[in-house]
């Protein structure tokens, strides 16, 4: 079965000059790092730099505006202070998102008649939420279709989008729901690391 890695890293357990001083940030790096107000922003952002640069080294932006490599795949997420980042060789997405309370307004938003009687908790509501979100980065395009329209389920297992047969597994770690999204039948399993910066 495959194995995948999965580097985590808390932004909130280290201060933010640390970060701006690494190695790994390139000078326009720091300029765009420069344009962000708050802090937490700025260390999401400067990990997810640090994560890429580290990890694919060189790598583009596509017209979604998704960092992309001629080498390999690869996807970044954040979530108040939790960074996480994926390599694959086939196209591949990643969520994460803290649990935290969600309304009913945000349940029927985005979720589907099938995945509303699946949610029963915030953290139904965030493996739902995350399914959706790594599959749209898996394809490269982020969210641009209707959210009710983004498979979710099975959370964990084979699904099929756009004529297209996708993988999905979803974890709880550190108080948040990670998925990700592989184009692939293929079963597969996450180790996750947790990054030293």
């Amino acid at each position: 079965m495959k194995s995948l890695e999965v580097i985590f890293f808390d932004t909130n357990k280290i201060d933010l000059n640390h970060l701006l001083g690494s190695t790994f940030l390139s000078d326009a790096n720091l300029e765009e790092l420069s344009r962000f107000k708050m802090d937490e922003t700025k260390k999401e952002k400067a990990c997810s730099f640090i994560l890429k640069n580290k990890y694919v080294r060189d790598y583009h932006v596509n017209k979604f505006d998704k960092p992309v490599s001629d080498v390999c795949y690869f996807n970044v997420s954040h979530s108040k202070g939790l960074v996480v980042f994926i390599k694959d060789e086939v196209p591949v997405g990643i969520d994460i998102e803290k649990v935290r309370p969600v309304s009913n307004d945000l349940i029927d938003y985005i979720s589907s008649i099938e995945e509303n009687k699946y949610i029963k908790s915030e953290s139904n509501f965030y493996e739902v939420w995350t399914n959706k979100e790594s599959l749209s980065k898996c394809i490269g395009t982020g969210i641009k279709d209707k959210i009710k329209e983004i498979p979710a389920l099975p959370i964990n297992g084979k699904k099929e989008y756009k004529n297209r047969v996708f993988y999905c597994f979803t974890i709880n770690y550190s108080d948040a729901i990670i998925s990700i999204t592989r184009e692939s039948d293929e079963p597969f399993v996450v180790k996750i690391v947790e990054e030293k910066l």
